[in-house]
């Protein structure tokens, strides 16, 4: 938790075992702009016009007391105080155009930041393991990162708007009343704005506990919200919407019940210090009638400290008000470093390799995996002594009973999660010495349930290769077999598939993905149970292009249907975690073990079903 500006925030986490401190002065190492000079100019000039308003607005008092004093005189009745005006209208005109020239320099920098802190955590979340991606929760998620950018230019605001001008306007202001009045005023004023700092610091560490509840309790519902409307096909399917809007009552009750805590904090705030202001200010009108009454004072000076006073119970509360705004943003902007604090689990190598990643500029490339082991927790291992050579070109299956461990093979190819032991080779490298980018484009995946952006199809598919041009989309829609289906459509590659591509039938969905892998052009391809979430004509008719997309490529194909999988040139049967058997599909028959035994079962089924 932060505890001072340049204090650390920290999380636990379980994608990563020795988390990182982040501090303030890190996070602004990562998000200083290339050129500071510019930033550094607009503060310096802020500054100077901040000095220019607060002289001002101390000056203004002063100069309308002089002019009452002035025009109570009787000479006041045979001219006018001219100068005393003319120096009131120039000090009136520098204190208003001094605040919008400030906020209008302030504001590119101020907003640049913000844009910069926004773009390192989706930087940094994108960087993060799936194991950080399957425990999150996205809307608590989303929010960490709004109110961390909000934070940001909070805590600028403050300082240059709030914090400098309200110190200097006080300090001012006490130097001049202790120059026309006496020590005793200034005494009182202190003990005054020490009692006002103190009851403000204890009410400001409870709102500060009060909003990191108010924040939880508010992610807690964003969360809430987000899931039931991203899984409304489920609500609705079970007849359930009843059930998440009495969840989502839950949440939003308990965020209710913490705001009214926070607006009651605040409330007895207000009604402490403005107490303490109305007694301290009939104590000093008091004293200055005194000594009105002694002569010591006129009625000038009467009216300089009652406007004194606004000013001073203004800068005050102005602090105040900073100070409650200063903690707020800390309160949030620590939740925000905690995300940053956050490693994950998979990262690159000091010198990672470079490979070629395409098949047309690498060709196909030959994938060894050494001893491999694997577990999502020392006390759930899921593969043992996995051992395999697929060389370049060649096709391999990866079948076993559910839970055996094929889909964790697949993600262990793809480095989503590091081996506890053993490693895997690509073209002789391992995987954790390539470059995260290399790998990840010279694999390409088809999964079983492909995600699509809430966008167009053609954009879907150019997903692939953001580079490539609108024919070479065109041409892999073609290559998929899907190009027909877009043209009918009213606007063609143009058409909105929805969140999560809903609008589309699963084998649409499964071509826009293989089309968005041949554009991608990848020298390995993963197709972790491409066709199993589709019925049995759909499977025949994309089977096609899944194999037109493997010729010539390093296939790896995890499967639970076998008839997908039986011309592969090596066919590797897992049985809780381990190779039980490995062969082609013939040999496999005759050795008559696991794989005979799905085969046998899986064709009655077949049969049934025919």
């Amino acid at each position: 938790m932060l505890s001072a500006l340049h204090s650390p925030g920290m999380l636990k986490t379980s994608d990563s075992s020795s988390p990182v401190r982040i501090s303030l002065l890190d996070l602004w190492r990562q998000i200083r702009p290339p050129q500071i000079t510019p930033l550094a100019l607009r503060i310096v000039v802020t500054l100077v016009l901040l000095l220019l308003e607060s002289g001002a607005t101390v000056a203004t008092p002063w100069l309308f007391s002089r002019m009452v004093g002035v025009l109570s005189e009787k000479q006041a009745l045979m001219s006018v105080p001219v100068w005393l005006i003319a120096q009131y209208a120039i000090i009136r005109i520098v204190s208003g155009i001094s605040s919008p020239l400030r906020d209008m320099l302030i504001a590119p920098a101020s907003a640049d930041l913000q844009r910069r802190v926004a773009l390192l955590g989706l930087k940094h979340l994108h960087a993060m393991s799936s194991r950080f991606h399957l425990d999150r929760q996205t809307g608590a998620v989303t929010r960490t990162l709004d109110r961390g950018s909000d934070a940001v230019g909070t805590l600028l605001s403050l300082v240059l708007f709030n914090v400098l001008p309200n110190v200097i306007e006080l300090g001012l202001t006490l130097i001049v009343i202790l120059r026309i009045f006496n020590w005793r005023y200034v005494a009182l004023l202190v003990f005054t704005i020490g009692i006002y700092g103190s009851v403000s610091f204890i009410f400001t560490r409870l709102r500060m506990q009060a909003r990191r509840e108010r924040n939880v309790a508010s992610s807690q519902a964003q969360h809430q919200l987000v899931d039931s409307i991203l899984n409304f096909e489920t609500v609705r399917s079970f007849g359930n919407e009843h059930h998440e809007i009495a969840l989502y009552d839950v949440a939003r009750s308990a965020l209710m019940r913490s705001e009214l805590r926070l607006q009651r904090l605040i409330g007895f705030s207000q009604i402490s210090r403005n107490v303490l202001i109305a007694l301290t200010t009939t104590a000093l009108l008091a004293l200055a009638a005194h000594d009105i009454v002694l002569g010591k004072i006129g009625v000038a000076q009467f009216v300089l400290i009652g406007t004194y006073l606004r000013s001073l119970y203004s800068s005050v509360g102005s602090l105040n008000y900073v100070s409650a705004g200063w903690r707020n943003a800390r309160v949030d902007l620590e939740h925000y470093l905690e995300l940053l604090g956050r490693q994950s689990e998979v990262q690159e190598a000091a010198e990672p390799v470079r490979l070629a990643t395409r098949l047309s500029s690498g060709g196909a490339a030959q994938v060894v995996l050494k001893n491999v082991a694997f577990g999502y927790s020392p006390k759930r291992q899921i593969l043992h002594d996995i051992s395999l050579n697929a060389p370049a070109g060649t096709s391999v299956a990866i079948v076993g009973p559910t839970g055996s461990g094929k889909s964790t093979l697949g993600r262990l190819l793809t480095r989503a999660y590091d081996p506890t032991s053993g490693e895997i080779l690509i073209d002789g490298h391992d995987l954790r010495d390539i470059t995260l980018h290399d790998l990840r484009e010279v694999i390409g995946v088809v999964p079983q349930d492909t995600t699509l952006f809430n966008d167009s199809i053609g954009r879907n598919i150019s997903y692939g290769d953001l580079t490539a041009s609108e024919a070479a989309m065109k041409a892999a829609a073609a290559s998929a077999q899907i190009d027909t289906f877009i043209e009918s459509l009213p606007e063609g590659y143009e058409t909105i598939v929805g969140e999560r591509g809903l609008k589309l039938s699963g084998g649409e969905k499964q071509r826009v993905a293989i089309a968005r892998v041949i554009l991608k052009d990848p020298r390995i391809l993963l197709l972790d149970e491409a066709t199993s979430a589709l019925d049995t004509r759909t499977e025949a008719a994309i089977q096609n292009e899944l194999d037109a997309l493997s010729r010539a490529r390093t296939t790896f194909t995890v499967a639970h249907r076998l008839s997908t999988v039986q011309n592969a040139d090596q066919i590797v049967v897992l049985e809780e975690g381990r190779i039980v058997e490995r062969g082609t599909h013939v040999d496999l028959l005759q050795n008559d073990g696991v794989y005979a035994r799905m085969w046998s079962v899986q064709a009655g089924e077949s049969v049934i079903q025919a």
